[in-house]
Parts: structure tokens; sequence; C-alpha cells
């Protein structure tokens, strides 16, 4: 086995918001110490939004016969979102918030919104394939056992 680094493979969490986007646009408005705090916060109350089945702030727009869906601007809570913290923060939160709920809807999840554990491929941004899985599954017990002996 060889040829995939351990460091690219790694657990990736579908559906759970990062907090670094809340920070950036945290650290437009406030100060490092507010920001984090704020960060925080507003990276909790969105995940939750996030997990709340009743909410679904998409559209299903359809060109040429192919459907897709995209941000409803209509959504109340979208729309509370930008006049709060502006158009770039409002763009970093939705772009948030859009890739969390792909990755449920990828992982089949969207009904329930629960998160679920992903082996993922960071350098190349992608789900790890099997064998990649199993390399570092390999690579976790091995470590393990080094340090039992």
């Amino acid at each position: 086995m060889g040829g995939v680094g351990r460091q690219n493979i790694t657990v990736k969490y579908m559906g759970q918001l990062s907090e670094r986007p809340f920070l950036l646009a945290c650290l437009r408005k406030f100060l490092r110490k507010e920001a984090e705090a704020e960060a925080s916060r507003l990276c909790k109350f969105w995940q939750e939004q996030l997990m709340n089945p009743e909410w679904y702030p998409f559209k299903c727009d359809t060109t040429g016969g192919i459907s897709e869906e995209t941000i409803n601007d209509d959504d109340v809570k979208l729309q509370e979102l930008r006049a709060t913290w502006g158009e770039e923060s409002y763009k970093a939160l939705v772009k948030a918030l859009v890739n969390s709920f792909l990755e449920l809807k990828e992982c089949g999840k969207l009904s329930d919104r629960t998160i679920v554990a992903q082996l993922w491929n960071f350098k190349e941004d992608r789900k790890a394939t099997l064998s990649e899985s199993v390399e570092y599954v390999c690579s976790k017990v091995k470590s393990l056992s080094n340090k039992n002996v």
C-alpha cells in the first residue's frame, strides 16, 4: 500500500458548518476576541437552522428541462442574515450553508439532517476511495499498535 499520505485522508463531518466563514464575516464588524465569540454563536445558530427539517431555503428552477435547486432569496431567515451582516458576509455564510446542504443531500441525509462522518481526501477535495479508506484504517491500526507496544 502506498501513495496516499495519511495527512491527506481524514474524517470530514458532512453537513457540519465550518466556523471559518462566520469568523471572517465577524472580523469585518468586531475586534478579534469579540469576533471569535460572535462567530461561534452564529455558527451554532446556523447549524441549528441547518438541522431543522422544517427549514428549506431553496427553490427549484427549471431551465431547458433541467431542474436545479438554488438559494431562495425570499427566505425570511436569509433576508435577516443579509440585513444584519451585509452582502459580503451574507454570501460567505450562504456558501457555507449551501455546501452543508449539498453534503447532506449527497449523503442521503437531507430528510433527517444528521451529520455524517465520511473519510475524505482533502488534497483532492473528494470522498476517499475504498483503497484510500483501507490504507487510512490500516495506518490508524498500525499507529495504535505501535503505541500499545
